[in-house]
């Protein structure tokens, strides 16, 4: 009896619902910072600005919308991230701007003194 029904249920299997079905999950840890912000790893992001002729603004997304600044501040000198497109997971060094401003970002600026390409595979 059990080996009649064996080949019944491998059969029926692939027609239960949601089975096959792929679950995706948000990545639990996007990103990272220490307590005075000086190093912060998380995910470049480029706003466009208002204006098309003006450059974008550079974002980097280290956390929740409840976290500090939001989870996230706006990046300057433009000049460092010259080469990305954005959605690369980066490390950046530097400070915190609260005195910064642009018409663009009306978030937290952070200066950027060196920003490394974090790859998935060393």
């Amino acid at each position: 009896m059990r080996k009649s029904l064996l080949p019944l249920l491998c059969l029926l299997l692939p027609l239960l619902p949601d089975c096959s079905a792929k679950k995706v999950y948000p990545d639990p840890a996007f990103g990272w910072h220490n307590n005075d912000f000086s190093t912060i790893f998380g995910r470049l992001s480029r706003i466009t600005a208002r204006n098309p002729s003006d450059p974008p603004v550079w974002v980097i997304r280290f956390g929740a919308p409840a976290d500090t600044y939001a989870g996230q501040l706006a990046l300057t000198p433009p000049d460092m991230l010259t080469g990305y497109n954005g959605g690369e997971t980066v490390e950046v060094r530097g400070r915190v701007r609260a005195d910064l401003a642009h018409p663009d970002y009306t978030g937290t600026w952070y200066e950027v003194s060196s920003i490394r390409l974090w790859s998935p595979h060393r």
